[in-house]
């Protein structure tokens, strides 16, 4: 995966992790709940399905990352990928 591509994969997994740490207890964000949500994105598999969606979405890309078709397809990829990690559950530790 090009450079390019892996920031693009950083920086949908920070939006989707800070999401579900967030999500958890609305007005009461702990570092237990990043945490809690950054291992649970690895251990789901999300992080690997956001690659693949990534690669998939800018396959034909190669320079132009800035469009409106970019921000369109990063946007998918990140509410895609974000439906489903939301609906996995946490330990109640973390709660």
């Amino acid at each position: 995966m090009l450079p390019p591509l892996q920031i693009l994969c950083v920086g949908c997994a920070a939006v989707i992790i800070a999401a579900k740490a967030f999500w958890m207890q609305p007005g009461d964000i702990r570092t237990s709940h990043i945490a809690a949500s950054s291992m649970d994105y690895i251990q789901s598999g999300v992080a690997e399905h956001v690659r693949v969606a990534i690669s998939k979405a800018f396959q034909d890309i190669h320079r132009l990352y800035n469009t409106s078709g970019s921000g369109a397809a990063l946007l998918e990829v990140v509410l895609s990928n974000q439906m489903s990690h939301a609906t996995n559950s946490l330990p109640e530790s973390v709660l």
